[in-house]
């Protein structure tokens, strides 16, 4: 019966997690339970150490041993940890220079890409396939999720049944955290309604350019721009990478029809001098400003940059104010097939490598990591310590509340002019393998209005988390990487006009004479395995 009640209590959390819309609360976190509900306790009392690289870069803080979740997980766990950062911006140099050398961390942390596919490293004897030990009931924690989350086991494991990556695993499924924005006060300041069509958008972005002077923000490449959001790309049923129409059929966006007349839009928003003129060189830095200080009325971007850019923006300006948008339809009747995505097992992932079976101490190592995914781990890694960052409060309701109180502990000075979004590495964890809650952040009131406005949007489309075979994944390494460095600068080159429209059937010429065909095959055998799991 106790299994039971906690898989009614995730079926609840699944639906509440699609009905923000509805909830009584929408910015509050309440005490539920998810995962595997056995004491927790230490996992050694012998004196062993984890080497764990992960790159890093802070504001806030000089080291990752200054979170106040890796302070209580040593307490809890016994195992220590000692932190390897590559030198910021050679990450990958450094990361193919230590499996070259064999000079192994316990635990790579968000590795890059490991050249032919995560099981040419098991191959290598570079990464560790936990699933020997998985069967031996080493992952308790792991073993208890998988029993009543099917969707987890399917999307955890490799084709081959190998488990390698160890997952950031959303037990509330991460709801779409990337996409347009507007400012609403410069639409009420021009009487506008909110823009639903391609049409809307190019009569608001030509209105705002007029009466305030704003441009329109649109990064192409990263994480929180086309690349990830689709920002316009899908009004023309079209993406800048992979994806899987109807979630059966492998397709290369960029050689789709509808990716020309993406390319036709921004060109001529770019020559109209609507769309930044700079916007292929922005550094994050530089577009997160120019949301903040009054350059953009519009643009693309994830809902975790929101709460800075309010901050800076109501600072120079009180009016200054967000609406989140859907996709905009690029002709009557459209239904949107691609949107940034929510699914429960990301993307985001940890390995642990030979090293650990070499010492002898595999079994603690892997013992230690699940205790991730542990009730307890996954609440301490969403969350940050109870009574250090946050603390349960009675809602007077039956149930318990979550109340943050990172400021009333001292570990940032109140009234710091810094939003949640900035100063969280401080006490949580964010993309890292662990059982997260996805709602246990501070989220400003236009993340809840994003949140319901982004999940109406279709998403059929998206190119699920498919495991090519190592020979695939070397192969694909092969032809894509040519041709995503070609479709990347044709790309800019068509925006900008340096290279002409009349020029794109060529385009999609040369990227077949590179082999995207081939591609698309072995994207449709991993994509076939996949869905037959």
């Amino acid at each position: 019966m106790k299994k039971i009640a906690r898989l009614l209590c995730l079926v609840l959390a699944l639906v509440m997690a699609a009905s923000f819309a509805i909830a009584e609360d929408l910015g509050t976190i309440y005490r539920q339970h998810f995962g595997n509900e056995e004491a927790q306790g230490a996992i050694t009392t012998e004196d062993i150490t984890v080497d764990v690289w992960r790159g890093f870069s802070s504001t806030v803080m000089d080291t990752l041993a200054d979170c106040e979740t890796f302070k209580k997980m040593e307490e809890v766990t016994g195992v220590k940890i000692n932190w390897l950062y590559p030198p910021v911006g050679s990450e990958t140099d450094n990361f193919n220079l230590r499996v070259a050398s064999d000079d192994l961390p316990h635990m790579f942390s968000t590795p890059p890409a490991y050249a032919g596919g995560i099981e040419t490293a098991v191959e290598d004897d570079v990464y560790l396939d936990y699933a020997p030990y998985f069967e031996k009931g080493y992952t308790p924690n792991l073993q208890y999720l998988f029993e009543h989350y099917p969707e987890i086991a399917k999307d955890a494991k490799q084709d081959s049944g190998a488990m390698i990556c160890w997952y950031m695993l959303d037990y509330v499924p991460s709801s779409p955290w990337s996409g347009l924005w507007v400012r609403q006060d410069l639409l009420e300041k021009a009487g506008l309604e909110p823009p639903k069509t391609i049409e809307d958008w190019d009569n608001m972005l030509h209105v705002f350019k007029e009466q305030f002077g704003t441009l329109l923000g649109c990064n192409i490449p990263q994480w929180y721009g086309v690349a990830t959001n689709y920002q316009f790309a899908a009004s023309f049923d079209s993406a800048y990478g992979w994806i899987a129409k109807d979630g059966t059929t492998a397709a290369y966006g960029p050689i789709e029809p509808g990716y020309k007349d993406f390319l036709a839009l921004l060109h001529k928003w770019y020559e109209e001098g609507i769309l930044d003129p700079d916007f292929a060189t922005l550094t994050d830095a530089d577009y997160q400003s120019k949301m903040a200080d009054g350059t953009y009325g519009a643009f693309g971007s994830a809902y975790g940059e929101i709460g800075q850019a309010k901050v800076t923006g109501t600072n120079n300006n009180p009016e200054y104010k967000l609406l989140a948008v859907g996709m905009p339809t690029s002709y009557e009747g459209q239904q949107t097939h691609l949107r940034q995505t929510d699914f429960i097992v990301r993307t985001d992932y940890d390995v642990l490598t030979t090293r650990a079976v070499k010492e002898g101490i595999e079994e603690t190592v892997i013992r230690w990591k699940d205790f991730w995914y542990s009730q307890f781990g996954g609440d301490l890694c969403s969350y940050g310590p109870e009574n250090v960052s946050y603390k349960w409060v009675d809602a007077g309701d039956g149930r318990e509340k979550l109340e943050w109180i990172y400021e009333d502990t001292g570990i940032i000075s109140k009234g710091d002019d810094k939003d949640f979004w900035t100063v969280y590495p401080l006490f949580k964890l964010h993309n890292w393998g662990y059982l997260r809650d996805s709602t246990a952040y501070e989220m400003q009131p236009e993340v809840w209005q994003c949140i319901e406005e982004w999940g109406k949007d279709g998403h059929d489309w998206f190119m699920p988390l498919i495991t090519p075979t190592a020979e695939e994944s070397a192969e694909l390494a092969r032809i894509m990487t040519d041709i995503d460095t070609y479709r990347t600068e044709m790309t800019y080159k068509f925006i900008t006009g340096q290279e002409s429209l009349d020029n794109f059937d060529a385009f999609v010429e040369q990227i077949k004479s590179q082999g995207i065909e081939d591609a698309v095959e072995l994207q449709q055998a991993a994509l076939d395995r996949y869905n037959a799991r």
